[in-house]
């Protein structure tokens, strides 16, 4: 029967490295090195959840910003009555195969002067038929600006993406950081070798030199 490997024995846990860390081990075999090691692990952590409520402000902070955005983009949105010249046509958007329908219509802008263009009309639409539509200052058509649902996944969706380069970043870090610590760990074994390997085996310079 094969035995289960235990994760926490593979794994040392968060409190072995704060002790290392902070000498609070009492083990006099754990190298400097180790505690290097240790430090740096809870750096990369500590960093990480650091970036949660950063990122968190950053979201909301964007949210602010793009329901502002939203507020001032169309210049003075007017609701008219636009009326359909042509039959509703449908259009199939590329790559999601959603349907929409457009007409040519006219309607009369805010100034007063008369208007026409392609609008955004219901399925079925016939001519004479009215459509409601929403213009800016000019008599342009405009889009209605998102809802707050929408804008708040934009908002998060910043967030997570700042959040996933910060953690990156990190992570990274710790990487270079590990890569050094086992370069410097192997030079001193590669040192301590040099000059315990012929107390251990007997030799001695000389017979390195004779052989």
């Amino acid at each position: 029967m094969t035995a289960v490997p235990d994760p926490a024995g593979r794994v040392p846990r968060l409190r072995t490295h704060l002790r290392q860390a902070f000498r609070r081990d009492g083990n006099p075999l754990v190298r400097p090195i180790d505690r290097a090691r240790s430090r740096a692990l809870l750096s990369a952590a500590l960093g990480i959840v650091l970036a949660l409520p950063c990122c968190a402000a950053a979201a909301t902070a964007g949210f602010v910003s793009l329901r502002h955005r939203d507020s001032v983009t169309a210049t003075g949105p007017h609701d008219v009555q636009a009326v359909a010249l042509t039959p509703a046509h449908r259009l199939v958007g590329a790559g999601t195969g959603r349907a929409r329908y457009e007409a040519d219509a006219a309607w009369t802008s805010p100034d007063g002067r008369g208007a026409t263009g392609t609008v955004a009309v219901p399925g079925g639409t016939v001519p004479g038929s009215t459509v409601g539509i929403r213009v800016d200052d000019a008599g342009l058509p405009v889009s209605a600006p998102p809802g707050a649902v929408r804008t708040a996944a934009e908002a998060a969706c910043l967030g997570l993406l700042a959040f996933g380069g910060l953690a990156a970043l990190v992570i990274a870090a710790l990487g270079v950081r590990l890569t050094a610590l086992d370069h410097r760990a192997d030079r001193a074994w590669q040192h301590s070798w040099g000059l315990l390997e012929p107390l251990w085996s007997g030799r001695t310079p000389r017979d390195d030199r004779t052989g």
